[in-house]
C-alpha cells in the first residue's frame, strides 16, 4: 500500500510540522497511566484489535486513532511475571498501517473508532513488530506510545522516512505533500515542482 494523507482543507496551507504541533498542544500530553491507558476496538476483552485509541489529559477532546489494515493486527503484552520495567513486558507489536489525528473520539466496544474535528489521517505507514520485539528499536511500539505521552516526534521520523521517495517531508505544507505523493516516487525535486506553492500557515483559524 502506498503512504498517502487525508487531512481537512482549513489545514491544506499548514506544514504537516506545524499541524503535528498544533494536535499535540490540543492533547495536552495526555501520558499514560491508570487513567490513560486507551483501548482496542475489539470489544472481547483481549488486547488486540484492528484499532487502538487513546484520548488526551483531563478535560481535552483530542486523541488519536492506530489501525492495522489485518484482522486484529495490533496487540499489546502485559506479562504478570515480569517487571513493568522489563524491555519484553508493557509493549505494542503487530502491523500499524495507519494513524488518524483529530477531536472527539467515538466508537470502541466492538465498533471502529471514529474521530469528528481536524482530522488527519496518515495511511500506508506500514510498520511491523513480531511477538517479542520488545519495546526498543519497535517502530510500532514507539510510534503509538509516543503520541499517548502527546510526543510526535517517532511518527514525525516515521512520515520523513517515507516522504523522502517523493522529495517531500512534514516541513512542507499538507498541499505540496499530498500533490507530490500523487505524482508518485520520486517524480518530483522539489515542492515548487509540482505546482503547489507552499502558503504560509496559518493554524490560528483551527484554534
Amino acid at each position: 500500500m502506498s503512504v498517502s494523507v487525508t487531512y481537512d482543507p482549513i489545514f491544506g496551507s499548514s506544514t504537516i510540522s506545524d499541524y503535528l504541533a498544533f494536535w499535540a498542544t490540543g492533547f495536552d500530553t495526555g501520558g499514560h497511566g491508570y487513567t490513560n491507558t486507551g483501548g482496542f476496538n475489539g470489544g472481547n476483552g483481549l488486547l488486540e484489535g484492528d484499532q487502538y485509541a487513546a484520548i488526551g489529559s483531563l478535560g481535552s477532546d483530542y486523541a488519536f486513532v492506530a489501525s492495522s489494515n489485518a484482522s486484529d493486527g495490533l496487540h499489546y503484552v502485559y506479562d504478570t511475571f515480569l517487571h513493568p520495567s522489563d524491555n519484553a513486558n508493557h509493549y505494542l507489536w503487530g502491523q500499524l498501517d495507519n494513524i488518524s489525528l483529530g477531536e472527539v473520539l467515538g466508537g470502541g466496544w466492538g465498533s471502529d473508532f471514529s474521530l469528528s474535528n481536524y482530522v488527519v489521517t496518515f495511511s500506508g505507514l506500514d510498520l511491523s513488530a513480531a511477538f517479542g520485539a520488545g519495546r526498543v528499536g519497535n517502530e510500532v511500539h514507539e510510534t503509538i506510545f509516543g503520541l499517548m505521552q502527546g510526543d510526535t516526534a517517532p511518527l514525525e521520523s516515521v512520515l520523513d522516512d517515507l516522504f523522502a521517495a517523493y522529495g517531500v517531508s512534514t516541513d512542507d505544507t499538507f498541499d505540496v505533500v499530498a500533490a507530490a505523493l500523487a505524482a508518485g516516487p520520486l517524480s518530483t525535486g522539489s515542492a515548487e515542482t509540482v505546482g503547489v506553492p507552499e502558503l504560509a500557515d496559518d493554524l490560528a483559524l483551527a484554534a
